[in-house]
């Protein structure tokens, strides 16, 4: 499989912020999901920007699609049209039918043939019965999915999506996030998905990158960031993690919480210090002579805080 995204030593400071990205390195495949995760200000969103040709880098290159990205020192009009960013804020037109927005994507086609691919557009993304609505007559999810028609119109070969998902209710996330990659990944393009909440990323991506300062400090599938995390820095990205350190130990280990098992017969014990019901289970903190701090163990039924018990992992 081809490289779609390829960035070699790229480095980007500014005024008020030195290191904003530095000296970034990565390579993305044609088709391929990418989630790139990171605390605000961590350099994930001015990465974006300068795959897109947004910005101007200081030093290294970035070839897309074959072709060298360059910022706007070097074009008159920033952006490439075979990248297309789909942003939070999904700008649509609040006058304009679902139709008439996607149809203003590519308005300089002949009529026959735009109408064509915007019959394909709604059709892609599930809106063929929304296409005579307006923007405010459809749910959050419907109008990231016109967003995604918009970005698609122009046939890109790769997507830049920045915290897409941010402003959709927690109950509809996880349906929106399938369907939206699931489109996309349809249309056959690479993605390029910025966000901060790591379920974002976790539940659709190929790979993912996390960013630490400005730098990749890891980049793999989920399964291996979550099961083999470098550093606490990204652990704690993934999901709730035991970063301890067992008693005698040089060095501290990752143990997830549902690495955990509560048994009569475990090899350490511990006393319940902590209890909070979370819906399929309680988190449990435990204090244990064995480790060197308090430990986080989801458990189905609520223990009394000063409880004994006894568990392996």
């Amino acid at each position: 499989m081809s490289i779609a995204i390829k960035v070699k030593g790229v480095s980007k400071s500014y005024d008020s912020k030195k290191d904003a990205v530095k000296n970034i390195s990565f390579n993305v495949r044609e088709g391929e999901v990418i989630g790139v995760l990171g605390e605000s200000g961590s350099g994930k969103s001015t990465l974006l920007r300068l795959i897109a040709g947004l910005e101007d880098a200081d030093d290294g290159s970035i070839t897309v699609s074959n072709e060298v990205i360059t910022g706007p020192a070097d074009n008159l009009v920033a952006g490439y049209d075979f990248i297309r960013m789909v942003y939070q804020n999904f700008k649509l037109q609040r006058f304009k039918t679902i139709r008439d927005n996607v149809a203003s994507e590519i308005y300089f086609l002949a009529e026959e043939e735009r109408n064509n691919r915007v019959d394909e557009l709604l059709e892609l993304c599930l809106l063929t019965s929304k296409a005579n609505n307006f923007p405010h007559e459809l749910s959050g999810g419907q109008q990231q999915r016109v967003a995604i028609a918009l970005a698609l119109a122009m046939e890109p070969e790769v997507v830049l999506m920045d915290e897409p998902f941010s402003n959709l209710d927690s109950p509809m996330k996880m349906v929106i996030r399938q369907d939206i990659i699931s489109i996309l990944r349809n249309a056959g393009v690479t993605v390029f998905l910025v966000s901060h909440d790591h379920a974002d990323a976790m539940s659709v991506a190929d790979r993912i990158m996390i960013i630490e300062n400005g730098e990749i400090v890891q980049i793999d599938t989920p399964q291996k960031l979550y099961s083999h995390p470098k550093s606490e820095y990204i652990a704690n990205f993934l999901g709730p993690t035991n970063y301890i350190k067992p008693k005698g130990k040089r060095k501290p280990i990752s143990i997830r919480p549902e690495q955990i098992k509560v048994s009569s017969k475990g090899t350490y014990k511990g006393v319940v210090v902590e209890t909070y019901f979370q819906g399929m289970h309680y988190h449990t903190y435990v204090k244990s002579d064995s480790f060197d701090q308090n430990i986080l163990i989801y458990y189905e039924n609520k223990l009394v805080i000063g409880e004994r018990l006894k568990f392996d992992i």
